[in-house]
């Protein structure tokens, strides 16, 4: 036994002088080695199982879940309204339109039939005009009703309107319907408030001949870009409409048209603006058509597709309406200052289609 714990002894000798401790500096690095590598390999981990890497971890033979891309939860924004905005004549704007004739000084009853858009016209003589709209016009008794018909034409700019009233002048008797009738009253510029003709013929005799020779007059008025007329049997008697009342509605036809009881401006309408809208009228609703009460103080009321103006939709009244006749103004205040003396509503909106 002395021979083998001799030989031990040599050895625990031996390996005692090759395994000389480091120092303890050393000993301190080492472990923070050590413990940062086991927080990486943790941080790995954990980062493999947020990104569904864990099975993989686990399972090489397995792929990874695919990473799911995040849900919005917004809306996705309306399309933005397109199209376009035609010139019209709105609704209501001739005289007796929406009513109101009131008394002609006949026996019978005055009235109007229904208004037309784009009705045929003597192109001859008015040109191409960019809006039109007619309406018929009766008074008497029943038995001896006879018609006279209101028009406006509205063009493109004043020059185009000025020229349809020169080329006029000379070929009034041909452009009032009978060319060849009797001139009972030969052209004149009579002072209806604006540029103005006139010329009254005798009707022809006709198949019925209940009307032959008597007066037929024909009445042209312009105001800046738009000319009325008025034409029938009859017409004379309405001739002071023009003076009185539809000449008025025509301001807002020229360029220096101001409202006269308010300083109160109109705003242009801009594609994608706000403004407030004056409802002077919505098709086939409850709102009485008033652009010839705008008209008068100086506002020209526009025809406008609703699907144009996003926020048309309060003025409706649940209506499935395909247009509205409105005026624009940049505050509410300015629009109810407006809107209120005629009881007209108040809508805002945000405009689109220009």
């Amino acid at each position: 036994m002395t021979g083998v714990d001799d030989a031990f002894s040599k050895l625990r000798q031996h390996v005692d002088a090759a395994a000389v401790a480091p120092p303890a500096a050393r000993i301190a690095t080492l472990g923070r080695r050590r413990r940062a590598g086991r927080v990486v390999v943790a941080g790995l981990t954990v980062l493999a199982v947020l990104t569904g890497g864990w099975s993989v971890l686990h399972d090489p033979d397995r792929q990874a879940a695919p990473i799911l891309p995040a849900v919005s939860a917004s809306v996705p924004a309306a399309p933005t309204p397109t199209g376009n905005r035609p010139e019209r004549v709105p609704p209501g704007f001739l005289v007796g339109e929406a009513g109101g004739l009131g008394d002609t000084g006949d026996t019978g009853n005055a009235g109007a039939e229904q208004a037309i858009d784009n009705h045929d016209y003597n192109v001859g003589c008015f040109g191409a005009p960019a809006a039109r709209r007619s309406l018929a016009l009766f008074f008497g008794k029943e038995a001896q009703r006879v018609q006279a018909t209101q028009s406006l034409y509205v063009y493109a700019d004043e020059d185009a309107a000025k020229a349809v009233m020169r080329d006029l002048r000379p070929r009034m008797r041909q452009c009032s319907g009978f060319g060849d009738a009797e001139v009972l009253q030969p052209v004149a510029s009579p002072p209806l408030g604006a540029e103005a003709l006139t010329v009254t013929v005798a009707l022809p005799r006709d198949g019925a001949g209940e009307h032959t020779g008597e007066p037929y007059r024909f009445v042209v008025v312009r105001v800046g870009t738009a000319i009325a007329v008025l034409d029938g049997l009859g017409a004379d008697r309405w001739e002071t409409l023009l003076t009185q009342e539809l000449v008025g509605r025509m301001c807002p036809y020229k360029a220096t048209c101001a409202p006269p009881a308010s300083t109160v401006r109109a705003t242009k309408p801009v594609n994608g603006g706000e403004a407030w809208a004056v409802v002077a009228g919505v098709e086939g609703g409850p709102v009485t058509e008033k652009a010839g009460d705008l008209g008068r103080l100086g506002y020209r009321a526009s025809v406008v597709p609703t699907g144009c103006d996003v926020g048309s939709a309060a003025a409706l009244g649940g209506l499935p309406a395909t247009s509205y006749t409105v005026v624009y103004f940049a505050t509410e205040q300015d629009a109810t200052s407006v809107a209120g003396p005629l009881g007209l509503p108040v809508v805002k909106v945000r405009t689109y289609c220009l």
